[in-house]
């Protein structure tokens, strides 16, 4: 038999394989979106209940997950609320915001704002290089 149609073959079988474990992981009814789908809604409950100290962990979960899984105002609006928490906390300043602002930018990055998102990595970089926080308002992104 020709060593091309043997390899031709080979490839074929690794994509169609491949293919098939996407499916079963990532598919719709996948088992990584089933585990990621129960986990939003343990972690939405959890936010909406309590006030406790972990509230900004399960919000930046929360975040991460509404992100993978194309939920992208859903994940705008959760980084906001973690931002407005971490910001009473800490102060706008602090350097522990870095990681909400972080998964913030990323939010509005994957939702295609990216001004905003920019605006939000240059308050990182001053943080970073502890320069005054000046209040301003978000330039505007063309939808």
């Amino acid at each position: 038999m020709d060593p091309t149609l043997l390899l031709g073959i080979a490839i074929a079988v690794v994509i169609s394989v491949a293919l098939v474990i996407r499916t079963v992981l990532f598919g719709e009814a996948g088992v990584i979106t089933r585990k990621r789908r129960l986990e939003t809604g343990e972690l939405e409950v959890s936010v909406r209940t309590s006030g406790n100290q972990f509230i900004l962990d399960d919000l930046m979960t929360l975040i991460r997950n509404y992100s993978l899984s194309g939920m992208h105002d859903e994940a705008i609006a959760k980084s906001r609320q973690a931002l407005n928490i971490a910001e009473q906390e800490f102060g706008k300043a602090d350097e522990a915001i870095i990681p909400i602002l972080e998964a913030y930018a990323d939010a509005l990055n994957r939702a295609k704002r990216q001004v905003e998102a920019k605006n939000l990595k240059e308050r990182i970089k001053s943080i970073r290089e502890k320069k005054p926080y000046e209040e301003r308002s978000f330039k505007r992104s063309r939808r």
